[in-house]
């Protein structure tokens, strides 16, 4: 995907025409901040890829690994009119590892296809921005630490 691109300000622009992502640019890396438009949920591996294959069904779930992937930063999409997370599931995921990014935060993303960088595990759709909601992969995820047979330590 990012074979053509010889800057930060083509990876940006790239992610933005393709996939109307909401790109900025802070120390020559592209990022969305978290907010109104973009929610995240970061989950570790191998929570992750269970996850990952029981959103299989949806037709859009984009989602970023990081480096060494050990953490995968799903992107979704806010409820509207936006509620938030209820203290009660926030605990119960972030006892198991997984995060949600407060409004602010920024979520890195990707500048080229190689596994050792930021990389997508699977790609927005072309197009207008459709992402997954945000109650659907918050009951997925809830669903695969019950169903997970090896609990992450503390």
């Amino acid at each position: 995907m990012f074979e053509s691109c010889c800057s930060p300000y083509e990876s940006a622009h790239l992610l933005r025409a393709r996939y109307g992502l909401p790109v900025e640019l802070f120390a020559d890396r592209p990022l969305i901040t978290v907010g109104a438009a973009i929610e995240a949920l970061t989950v570790p591996e191998p929570l992750a890829r269970g996850l990952h294959a029981r959103l299989a069904w949806l037709p859009a779930t984009p989602a970023v690994a990081d480096p060494r992937d050990r953490r995968r930063t799903f992107l979704l999409a806010p409820p509207m009119p936006y509620r938030p997370v209820p203290q009660r599931l926030r605990r119960f995921l972030h006892a198991n590892g997984v995060t949600i990014p407060l409004p602010g935060s920024r979520i890195m993303l990707p500048v080229s296809d190689h596994p050792s960088e930021w990389h997508w595990v699977s790609e927005p759709e072309s197009g207008a921005l459709r992402l997954p909601p945000r109650a659907v992969v918050l009951a997925a995820a809830r669903l695969s630490i019950l169903q997970r047979a090896d609990p992450i330590p503390a």
